[in-house]
């Protein structure tokens, strides 16, 4: 057969614009709020993107069950792990994606807002020991949490709404005690008084909070830095141990 006189094949894929704007619109759905996808991004990308969150949402359908409550839309990776499933309340729009671990055993459970966003490998760890649970977790709306992240959960801890947490940050809310020399620390106990992470703050990638830190509203915590104290609303906070670098709201 000679291959010029092989007809043609039509072309199947849809039009980008159409694509973009059925992404958009399902986007808007799930979110509630405006969504706009820029127009260089290929529609083979946008189509795989949707198959990818369509897979999720079946998972979703089959996790749903095991949690406490779920509210909506619910988006799950592969292999997701949770323990004490049932202490656990998600709001609208929650996605749990590739290899992540939420361990809801904690006395208050944990309490997630709407659109909430846990990357990949990120854990939620509420109990290392089965003698000395976790105290609870509650997280605002509006809430990412990127890859790697690291939340132990043993005094409370209360995170806002649109908070944004980088990756590899690290959060806990205890310390253990070891004023006596003479015993072992691990026979000594733990102090725990909780943190509090107020709206509208990012911390930044590999940044680490440590127990009794109450950081308030619009806060920026920069890259590597370690929250040791207080950190006032609206400033910027960086180094180890962090310290004030300048005000959002300078007069």
């Amino acid at each position: 057969m000679n291959p010029n006189n092989a007809p043609k094949r039509e072309n199947i894929m849809p039009e980008p614009a159409l694509v973009r704007a059925l992404t958009e619109k399902l986007y808007q759905i799930v979110k509630k709020e405006a969504y706009i996808i820029p127009d260089w991004i290929p529609a083979g990308t946008l189509l795989l993107e949707l198959s990818g969150r369509a897979w999720m949402a079946l998972r979703g359908l089959f996790y749903r069950p095991f949690f406490g409550e779920v509210r909506g839309l619910l988006f799950v990776g592969q292999r997701v792990r949770l323990r004490a499933a049932k202490r656990i309340h998600l709001g609208r729009n929650a996605s749990l994606h590739n290899h992540v671990y939420i361990d809801g055993l904690c006395r208050d459970g944990i309490n997630i807002g709407y659109n909430f966003t846990l990357r990949e490998e990120s854990i939620i760890e509420s109990t290392g020991i089965l003698s000395a649970p976790g105290d609870g977790l509650e997280i605002g709306n509006n809430v990412g949490i990127s890859q790697y992240a690291f939340i132990a959960v043993r005094g409370k801890i209360r995170i806002g709404d649109n908070v944004i947490i980088g990756p590899y940050v690290k959060i806990y809310s205890a310390n253990h005690n070891f004023d006596d020399p003479d015993r072992l620390i691990r026979e000594q106990g733990e102090s725990r008084q909780g943190i509090v992470i107020g709206n509208d703050c990012w911390l930044g990638a590999g940044s680490t909070v440590l127990d009794g830190v109450h950081i308030g509203d619009g806060c920026v915590i920069a890259a590597g830095s370690v929250v040791t104290r207080d950190v006032p609303p609206y400033s910027v906070v960086g180094g180890i141990p962090a310290k004030l670098l300048k005000s959002r709201k300078e007069a």
